[in-house]
Parts: C-alpha cells; sequence; structure tokens
C-alpha cells in the first residue's frame, strides 16, 4: 500500500508542465509500479523521482529478474544521500512470493513485511495496527494504514489509500479492485468544485473506488465529484511531459469523466 500525497519540496528540479504541476499537487502520484506480472516496485524519499532512473534502465534491459530490479534499484539508493529514494520490491516469480526492502544503505531479503518513507506515519501505524488484535492481520494493517493516510501528524503523508498485491489465480503482482470509506464527518461539495482530499478526519470524508484497467493505468472513481482520477504510465497532460524522461513510468494523474457510451476522455 501507498499514500499519494507529494509535497512541494519533492519535485526536487523536475521539469513538469504547468498543468501536470497542478494534477500533481492536487491528487499527489501513485508510489507503486507494477512493472510486469512478476515484479512490483514501491518507493519513497525526498526526491522521490529518482525512481525514473530505474525505470529507464529496465526498459532499456527488455528483460531482467527480480535480482537483476534489486541490484539496480540498491545501486541508485546508494548514489544519492541516504532519504533520498527508498525501495521496496516485491515479486512473485517462479510462483514464490518474496519481499526486498532498500533503506538506509542496505538490502533487506524475504522481509514478511517492509515500510519505507515517514518513520513518524511508521510509528503511528504500529500504534494504530496494535490497538486490536481482532479480525485478520491482513484487514488490520489495511485499515490502520489507511488511517495513518488520513491522520498521520507527518503532514508529508496523505491523499488516497493505493493497494496493490498478489492475485493467486493469475500468479500475478497488481493494483486491487476495492471500494475505500473515509469513516468521518460528511463533507458537502458544491457543484464543479474539487473535494478536498489533503485534510484530518475530523475535517471531512469521502469515498473512492479503485479501478484497476491495466499494469499502466489505474482509475479512481470519486462518489463525491463528477470526475475521476486516472493514474498512468502512458498518457501524459502534453507532450512535454512525454519527453520528459523524469517521469518515465512514473504513475502520474489527471482528470477524466465518462462519455454517455461508457467511454473515458480528459476532463
Amino acid at each position: 500500500m501507498c499514500d499519494t500525497k507529494i509535497g512541494l519540496d519533492r519535485f526536487a528540479g523536475a521539469s513538469f508542465s504547468k498543468e501536470q504541476i497542478e494534477e500533481i499537487i492536487k491528487y499527489g502520484i501513485v508510489k507503486i509500479s507494477v512493472i510486469c506480472p512478476e515484479i512490483a516496485i514501491a518507493f519513497a524519499g525526498n526526491n522521490i523521482f529518482i525512481a525514473s532512473k530505474l525505470f529507464n534502465l529496465l526498459y532499456e534491459m527488455r528483460t531482467f529478474s527480480t535480482q537483476d530490479v534489486v541490484d539496480m534499484a540498491y545501486k541508485i539508493h546508494l548514489e544519492g544521500d541516504i532519504n533520498d529514494i527508498e525501495f521496496i520490491v516485491a515479486s512473485c516469480e517462479k510462483s514464490e512470493l518474496s519481499l526486498y526492502c532498500i533503506k538506509g544503505r542496505e538490502v533487506l531479503e524475504d522481509c514478511p513485511f517492509a515500510w519505507i518513507g515517514s518513520p513518524t506515519a511508521h510509528r503511528e501505524f504500529q500504534i494504530v495496527r496494535n490497538k486490536d488484535n481482532n479480525g485478520r492481520a491482513s484487514d488490520r494493517t489495511r485499515m490502520a494504514f489507511l488511517e495513518i493516510v488520513q491522520s498521520c501528524s507527518d503532514d508529508s503523508v496523505g491523499g488516497f489509500c493505493i493497494a496493490a498485491g498478489y492475485n493467486q489465480s493469475l500468479n500475478a503482482l497488481g493494483y486491487r479492485e476495492c471500494k475505500t470509506f473515509q469513516n468521518s464527518k460528511s463533507q458537502i461539495v458544491k457543484p464543479g468544485d474539487n473535494i478536498k482530499f489533503y485534510m484530518s478526519a475530523m475535517d471531512g470524508g469521502f469515498s473512492f473506488e479503485q479501478i484497476p484497467i491495466s499494469e499502466e493505468d489505474l482509475l479512481l472513481r470519486i462518489d463525491q465529484m463528477e470526475y475521476a482520477i486516472l493514474y498512468s504510465r502512458r498518457f501524459r497532460m502534453c507532450d512535454k511531459d512525454k519527453k520528459n524522461m523524469q517521469l518515465f513510468s512514473l504513475m502520474l494523474p489527471m482528470r477524466v469523466y465518462e462519455d454517455e457510451i461508457g467511454n473515458w476522455k480528459r476532463g
């Protein structure tokens, strides 16, 4: 799972179009990329756009193993400051599930659980998750993560809670199809206004459906908005963003709407 919020200080010189910057400020980015059915990469840090460097290298290789991805991610992690970029690599290669955590200048292998990003969010997540031992561990984990995304004391955390995981029937990694509710006071949004995403649980609430379209496209359909949000590795706001290799394979947002015959178009 990941949040989507990106602070202005995280842009670190990445050259976006004005249109794309506006969308990222509103909706953030999805910090998990499914690069093939067997491998997914999550990333966090003070300069997360460095992740596109890893995706560029993998694209040039065309074929690669999980170990190739881990080795390259580790090399990129070592190149900058210790908190610039961190990675989690998930794999179901040869039907064997494995999790690698790359942070703090080391690679942790065969992790039962991994966390990257805000230490404050991690501490608060553990407190919330351990408050109640009832129910399945996976359900407690998801609900605790959702609560932290909504109300973490670290204001760099927020936005949507995005879920990805392993599909046993397909033996593949991918984004989950799920419905998410923020259990807080209702929020009244006038027609045409944007819903406020980056707020505490006391200030309002919203619900959204996460709809995976492909490995490269994820749709968020928000009940309180006329428009939906498409996060995509393929589609960009303009030609400048299409040609910008700093953005390669990042799941960037754009607003879309559904027409009368069910097709999604730019909003």
